[in-house]
């Protein structure tokens, strides 16, 4: 039975992620949420509680992911860069995440909180020895560029696997420049 609800609780996440991908929270529908994932709505109220309480399921399950797949270390941000660059390229869906976080703010997950203060205690770690920059607005200098090559393109424009590895080179030189003393 357990096998079960973890299945219908994962088909759930994925569908909402997709939706809230697609409209952001507001615009988000638990209808479109039940139909995609081919469970009763009344399901989504049973292991989430409201549509915010998704969200925020939706939020720590795809940040999970992220962070499991692109960890940071202090020895090679321009590197982590890079590897952020192709998971948002990969994950369009996570970077339209990001961007609704933006639009739509809402108080930060635990998981958010989280992997911010380790993001930033890598930081200072890194940068122990050039007080210039924060480590705050280095985080969101890296963020800032890494983020801003995926929004580029909209549903109708993928680029090709050259254009992508040279904006992805220029992300990595970009980052380099900015953390290299």
């Amino acid at each position: 039975m357990a096998r079960d609800a973890d299945k219908t609780r994962e088909k759930l996440l994925l569908a909402a992620t997709a939706e809230f991908a697609a409209h952001g929270e507001a615009g988000a529908r638990i209808d479109r949420i039940s139909e995609r994932a081919g469970v009763n709505k009344r399901m989504i109220y049973a292991y989430f509680g409201n549509k915010e309480q998704l969200f925020a399921a939706v939020k720590e399950h795809s940040l999970g992911r992220l962070l499991e797949a692109v960890p940071i270390t202090p020895d090679d941000l321009p590197g982590y860069a890079g590897r952020l660059f192709d998971y948002l390229m990969d994950h369009p869906e996570r970077h339209r995440l990001a961007l609704w976080r933006t639009l739509e703010p809402s108080p930060p997950t635990e998981a958010e909180e989280r992997s911010t203060a380790e993001k930033l205690r890598v930081l200072s770690a890194a940068r122990e020895h050039d007080e210039a920059l924060s480590p705050v607005a280095l985080l969101v200098f890296i963020m800032a560029i890494v983020q801003a090559w995926p929004s580029t393109y909209g549903a109708l424009a993928r680029p090709t696997f050259a254009d992508a590895a040279a904006q992805r080179a220029t992300v990595v030189e970009a980052v380099r420049r900015l953390t290299t003393p």
